[in-house]
């Protein structure tokens, strides 16, 4: 039985969530019985294209072309993950097998109220770890109010709020120094990325106290059968 679910979401990205099939498809099996997969398809032009192979795999995709629907994506992840534990990570970080084993093996050990980073490499080289790359529970997902959709149509800040709110009202974060990320050359082009309006709305929220968010889920989706 799966205990460990890996989650991406993804617009316009059909290359890096190849490599990523590409990887996964070479778990050994006894590591692909602990591990489930959630790809969530934030409304890409082109719709995504997924071969599952072997993995234990589900394909959503939302249905409303809403702009910059980060917290929609990962809070509908977290709905629908069929485990406690979450690995959510951008589709241009990757880790391989030897990491994703260690971290399977951690889980009975680790703390439920904790936020775990990881180190992330760039061209051989050490760089900050990747602010959307961690691992969390479900039960902690919700404690901290999942992510907030006012930030959703517009680009910036949604991550930077959510992990305040956890440390806020769930408990702190922990670096796995053993445990690195690669990060592959990829970006999405043609997108604005002004984070005005959500810099300013993120000061709002601290000034009234960084209120829980409402309404989540605020657009249609549906599963893609792969």
């Amino acid at each position: 039985m799966a205990d460990l679910t890996l989650i991406t979401h993804v617009y316009n990205a059909q290359g890096p969530v190849d490599r990523q099939l590409e990887r996964w498809k070479r778990f050994s099996p006894a590591l692909l019985a602990r591990l489930q997969f959630l790809i969530i398809d934030d409304h890409s032009d082109t719709p995504l294209q997924i071969d599952p192979g072997p993995l234990d795999l589900r394909l959503l995709r939302v249905d409303d072309d809403i702009d910059w629907n980060m917290p929609g994506c990962r809070n509908l992840a977290a709905i629908q993950s069929r485990t406690e534990w979450m690995l959510y990570f951008d589709a241009d970080n990757i880790a391989d097998e030897a990491a994703i084993a260690r971290l399977a093996d951690a889980l009975p050990r680790l703390d439920a109220q904790r936020l775990y980073v990881f180190r992330r490499v760039e061209n051989g080289v050490d760089v900050e770890p990747h602010i959307n790359t961690f691992l969390i529970t479900r039960q902690g997902f919700f404690r901290a109010g999942g992510y907030d959709e006012d930030f959703s149509g517009h680009y910036g800040y949604e991550d930077v709020v959510f992990r305040t709110m956890w440390r806020k009202h769930v408990g702190q974060e922990l670096l796995f120094t053993d445990i690195a990320f690669e990060q592959m050359g990829f970006r999405t082009g043609g997108l604005n990325r002004d984070t005005t309006h959500n810099q300013a709305l993120a000061q709002f929220k601290h000034q009234i106290g960084l209120p829980k968010p409402k309404g989540l889920l605020r657009f249609g989706w549906s599963e893609v059968r792969v």
